[in-house]
């Protein structure tokens, strides 16, 4: 995509659908099984456009997904974020960028608890539906000025994903003389994307980059200190983005496994015809990949199971946050082996351009990017043990 100039595009102006019935958690995930064949066969012409149909978006909201963590009262269901990740990896078989936007979007509707309620009940209150987006990368030359009655917001802020689809967002911007981060929630319409989005992998999550020029933030849509504020309340978003992870490995297997299946070697010097998967190694690397798999799994779970009990979780916030992010390096590291090992096995044909399994490895490699990092939970551990982190 080198040389391509981004261009602006403005906001959606197409309704949100009315919420749905109550449903149970057997209920969403039935309900996520059966977008799985449509969001397959959309995968391929999603990732050539860099952009979800905003039919699929609008098939999530009607199937109820974005109600899966919303408090009762606002018409959600507050299923627990061990539920939302099996969704998340159900979906994530049929279209990995898809997951990532339905979590990314999901994970950033809990950071409305950060802000003053009267904020709740104007998000959420008239539309249970309602979705936020917004980016945790601090851009050093945005800026939020205190002026009046509230601040000016000013600035570009990038890997804005879904923003396509939502009507309000959040972003982080230095307030004040503490040279902190700090969130303010504004309306979609108030800031145009760039289009700008030509990544390597999850290329149809179109996290373009969003811009403000001179945007009013009235007092009730500061929402305090980023990393006090959403960094403590959001922990569990490593669940949720595991479950992407998880249910893109668990792809990558399946694809792997019926090509295996199906491949011949042709004469060798052992015989005529062989079946590969009569060949030990490959019977050997496709254990691995099962294993991997199954050890994320249990991370993932486990993890969910802490954190819905509140147990064995430290008291501060940065070691709690690696506790929780366990999940997310576990089953990104999965993916990134899986998928690897996925082509090596496959072989030519899985190299070329439009093959799953291709896409699938370029997907995997976004998990690299998102906090925490594999090296930063590693950081973040040896810190805590050294006892160099409050």
């Amino acid at each position: 995509m080198e040389g391509q100039t981004p261009t602006a595009i403005h906001p959606r102006e197409d309704p949100l659908p009315a919420p749905d019935p109550a449903r149970t958690a057997d209920d969403i995930l039935r309900a996520a099984e059966d977008l799985v064949p449509l969001l397959r066969q959309r995968a391929a012409e999603a990732d050539e456009s860099r952009r979800i149909e905003a039919d699929t978006y609008r098939r999530l909201q009607e199937a109820g997904l974005f109600r899966i963590l919303k408090p009762g009262k606002y018409g959600g269901l507050e299923l627990s974020e061990h539920e939302h990740a099996k969704v998340t990896m159900t979906l994530a078989r049929g279209c990995a960028s898809t997951a990532w936007v339905f979590s990314i979007l999901n994970s950033h509707n809990m950071a409305i608890l950060s802000f003053p309620a009267q904020v709740h009940e104007e998000v959420w209150g008239q539309n249970a539906h309602a979705t936020l987006a917004g980016n945790t990368n601090l851009n050093p030359k945005a800026r939020a000025v205190r002026v009046s009655g509230g601040y000016r917001l000013t600035g570009s802020w990038g890997f804005c994903s879904g923003s396509d689809f939502t009507e309000w967002l959040f972003f982080n911007a230095p307030a004040g003389e503490d040279g902190e981060s700090h969130m303010f929630l504004v309306p979609r319409e108030d800031a145009v994307t760039i289009d700008d989005w030509f990544p390597t992998g999850m290329r149809a999550t179109g996290s373009q980059t969003l811009v403000l020029d001179e945007v009013y933030a009235p007092p009730e849509t500061y929402g305090g200190n980023f990393r006090q504020g959403l960094v403590g309340e959001a922990e569990w978003a490593a669940v949720l983005f595991g479950g992407v992870y998880l249910g893109l490995a668990e792809k990558a297997f399946i694809e792997t496994r019926e090509a295996l299946k199906k491949k011949h070697l042709g004469a060798t010097a052992g015989a005529q015809d062989t079946a590969i998967k009569q060949v030990g190694y490959v019977q050997h690397a496709l254990g691995r990949m099962r294993y991997e798999i199954e050890v994320a799994a249990r991370a993932l779970e486990m993890t969910a199971n802490m954190a819905i009990e509140n147990r064995d979780l430290p008291s501060s916030v940065p070691a709690r946050k690696a506790m929780w992010d366990t999940a997310k390096v576990v089953t990104t590291e999965a993916a990134i082996s899986v998928t690897d090992q996925g082509l090596r096995l496959v072989g030519g044909a899985s190299f070329r351009r439009g093959n799953v399994l291709e896409r699938l490895f370029r997907d995997a490699r976004a998990g690299i990017l998102h906090s925490f990092s594999t090296d930063q939970l590693y950081d973040t551990f040896g810190r805590y043990e050294f006892g160099l982190l409050g």
